[in-house]
């Protein structure tokens, strides 16, 4: 099996996205579910350097882009981080909204005694999260239904 993509789980253990009996999208499901918000509170989904092993990849300097989530099974932020024009962005993803329908309201989303209030159309289960990672493993980005607000700070 060729490993294109790693993830990290709680921002420090890392390893190959590959099982011998579920897909890949398969997985990322099932691990978005195992978040409790306390041990396993957060999530990413990263893409390994092209011609580059997983036990061959510097940490310090990679993953460079990421697809993460923080929170718990029933209660997540989802956050893309993109290279545009040399330097890092990263930005919330949000259902897209119109007309009467905007959100104006806002959540608090916590996690091992971290929290961010965010717009409830930027909050998600593990099932709506887990769609999201699976095209961002597919394609290497969010779905054009959602949009994407940057964050206030860069890097």
């Amino acid at each position: 099996m060729h490993v294109t993509h790693a993830v990290t789980m709680n921002g420090h253990i890392h390893g190959e996205l590959k099982d011998s009996e579920d897909t890949c999208e398969e997985v990322l499901r099932k691990r978005l579910a195992l978040l409790d918000g306390s041990t396993r509170y957060a999530f990413s989904l990263w893409r390994l350097p092209e011609g580059v092993r997983f036990d061959r990849v510097d940490l310090g300097r990679w993953p460079q882009e990421f697809l993460q989530v923080a929170g718990s099974r029933d209660r997540m932020t989802v956050e893309v981080r993109q290279v545009v024009a040399g330097q890092p962005k990263q930005y919330v993803v949000g259902r897209r909204q119109s007309g009467e329908n905007v959100a104006v309201d806002q959540v608090r989303v916590a996690w091992n005694g971290h929290s961010v209030q965010v717009s409830s159309s930027e909050v998600f289960d593990a099932a709506e999260a887990g769609e999201i990672f699976g095209a961002y493993y597919r394609t290497g980005s969010v779905p054009d239904e959602y949009v994407l607000r940057v964050l206030g700070f860069e890097g």
